[in-house]
């Protein structure tokens, strides 16, 4: 009988605690919710937000003229990646959509070579959010001699004063070809993405077959085997930087490496809009803070993530169009007027259409 009241006893003591461990939990989590709810603003839209690409080259070339606008010589520098000093002169009537938000996106590599390029937008409006991914050799108009968007960011590192430099030389390439400027950026590093996707507990994924690469110079080793499947952060970026097997074999296009980036970002967006991600809040917030570069204040990625969480919100997903050519190099060529279909319909912020003359695409 002693041993019996014992065991009740034990259970008792056991159960006792754990309700108390799981209301705890349950307060810190609704408590940790209702005070970031107190914090989120949205997002301020920065100056030049009102105003697209003005390229002198087509035919606003006559408004320059007509007003003796002048000129201020560029510094070496820019002259060096290709700054226009035209940026944001504009005819009027270029109207924002309400609640209307881009943002650049891109991962870099130890090289700091931008391998993922996106623009994303966010209709709060319309509950609707778009991502169109540039291929990484996509020609642009710039004077040095690798004419490639993903030479952007370095460049700019380099000779435009670090980390924003960089950023802001990679907006400026991507407004020749999608006719506008970024309203923010968020950059993310190979270690911070492993951190974000291990943060969210890893996400669900399909890889299409069972991808193997061995590079031991890179002290790189992909072993991923096909099927539905979740992936933590190491695989997950393992999965998004495949691009063929070590003996050449299984090799995809930098349209498929886009459509797995593409799939693993709806993936996180489909894990943060789960209940299961209020307890997670706390470290994703770490992890922003120690891994991620952006110009969103804390405040403003929480009414991101607000938005996504309380609020269902539909992705969608697109590729700029491009025409392979192959020279000395190979470059991913920029078919205007399909890229502006897409541009408009999807990314664009304003309630009018961009046309060919807010592009300045090489000739």
């Amino acid at each position: 009988m002693l041993n019996i009241f014992k065991n009740k006893k034990a259970r008792f003591k056991f159960i006792k605690s754990l309700c108390i461990t799981l209301v705890s939990v349950l307060a810190v989590s609704v408590g940790t919710l209702f005070l970031l709810r107190s914090l989120v603003r949205p997002p301020v839209l920065p100056v030049h937000a009102d105003q697209p690409f003005f390229n002198p080259g087509h035919a606003m070339q006559n408004f320059l003229e007509e007003r003796a606008f002048d000129v201020v010589e560029p510094h070496p520098d820019d002259a060096l990646i290709n700054t226009s000093p035209f940026d944001f002169i504009v005819e009027e009537g270029w109207v924002r959509k309400p609640d209307f938000y881009t943002i650049l996106i891109f991962g870099y590599d130890g090289g700091l070579n931008t391998d993922t390029i996106m623009v994303a937008a966010f209709d709060a409006a319309e509950r609707q959010a778009y991502i169109v991914s540039v291929p990484r050799d996509t020609q642009v108009d710039v004077s040095r001699n690798v004419k490639k968007i993903n030479s952007a960011y370095p460049v700019g590192l380099r000779f435009g004063g670090g980390h924003d430099g960089g950023v802001d030389q990679l907006k400026r390439e991507l407004q020749t070809i999608i006719g506008f400027r970024p309203d923010f950026y968020v950059s993310v590093e190979e270690d911070a993405f492993v951190r974000i996707i291990d943060a969210v507990d890893g996400v669900y994924v399909t890889v299409p077959f069972h991808m193997r690469y061995n590079d031991p110079t890179q002290n790189l080793r992909i072993n991923i085997p096909a099927g539905h499947q979740r992936l933590d952060g190491k695989n997950a970026l393992h999965f998004v930087r495949y691009r063929m097997g070590s003996d050449g074999s299984r090799s995809i296009t930098d349209y498929q490496r886009m459509q797995h980036q593409q799939q693993l970002i709806e993936s996180v967006m489909k894990e943060m809009m789960t209940p299961r991600m209020i307890p997670r809040i706390p470290e994703l917030i770490r992890t922003y803070r120690d891994h991620v570069n952006t110009d969103l204040s804390l405040t403003e990625l929480l009414w991101f993530g607000e938005q996504f969480i309380l609020g269902e919100v539909t992705l969608h997903a697109y590729n700029y169009p491009t025409r392979t050519v192959l020279t000395t190099l190979s470059y991913e060529i920029p078919q205007a007027e399909e890229a502006l279909e897409i541009i408009n319909r999807t990314i664009n912020p304003f309630t009018r259409e961009l046309t060919r003359d807010n592009l300045q695409l090489a000739s």
